[in-house]
């Protein structure tokens, strides 16, 4: 199809432009290249029993999901110094104790997980663990079991559900139960700031980080992949 405009320009000349529209026929294979990196946002997509509200970064190959979290399960060994009780990673003689730290209100935890679809099931293939400040910079915190883009080492776990929701209650339910070791534990001095309780009575309090910015006790995070795919 052809057409003909008469357009006018800013400083008053007339032009003549000729289109010409032809539809093309693009195959299946062609338009999911084009579309492979296009993803859809989706927030409050459905509940996580005992978390929150999961949410969902929606591909062509794959669905990530952000579960914000305000707690992390701390299953390690730990030892009072100076009052304070702290995690000893790579210890083998302290007291192991399962330890919850509740997150303060300056960081923000994001749980992430990554399904595909495959056989009529859904496979999980990853899980991270994001901290964020208020100004939406990601960190990796001082623990063990994290890899520099903060994917987590929760150890082996059976990864294929029939929905979604199976896979990402699978995930957490792993973490929450996942013992802490001293794998690719980096400095313990940064760790034993970051995550402190008071032994009382009857519990454990969680103590305030041990710093006047709590990154700075942190590695910063910057990847494609939290930036794109991760909903705080």
């Amino acid at each position: 199809m052809e057409k003909i405009e008469i357009i006018i320009r800013d400083n008053g000349t007339l032009t003549e432009r000729t289109i010409r529209e032809r539809d093309l026929q693009a195959e299946e294979d062609v338009l999911d290249a084009l579309t492979s990196d296009v993803t859809r946002q989706q927030r409050n997509v459905m509940p996580v029993p005992g978390w929150g509200m999961a949410h969902a970064s929606v591909g062509l190959l794959d669905t990530v999901w952000s579960v914000p979290i305000d707690r992390i399960p701390l299953k390690a060994r730990f030892r009072v110094i100076n009052g304070v009780l702290v995690p000893m990673f790579a210890s083998l003689t302290d007291l192991e104790m399962p330890m919850v730290w509740q997150a303060p209100k300056e960081v923000r935890l994001v749980f992430v997980i990554r399904t595909e679809l495959s056989d009529d099931c859904v496979v999980v293939c990853g899980n991270w663990l994001f901290a964020f400040n208020k100004d939406h910079n990601g960190y990796r915190l001082p623990l063990p079991n994290l890899h520099d883009e903060c994917t987590i080492c929760t150890g082996e776990f059976a990864d294929s559900f029939i929905t979604a929701q199976e896979g990402i209650v699978a995930s957490l339910e792993q973490f929450n139960r996942s013992k802490w070791n001293s794998d690719l534990m980096r400095t313990v001095a940064q760790s034993q700031k970051f995550f402190r309780f008071r032994p009382t009575n009857e519990t454990f309090e969680t103590l305030p980080i041990e710093a006047a910015d709590w990154t700075t006790l942190c590695d910063k995070v910057s990847t494609t992949f939290m930036k794109d795919r991760v909903i705080l």
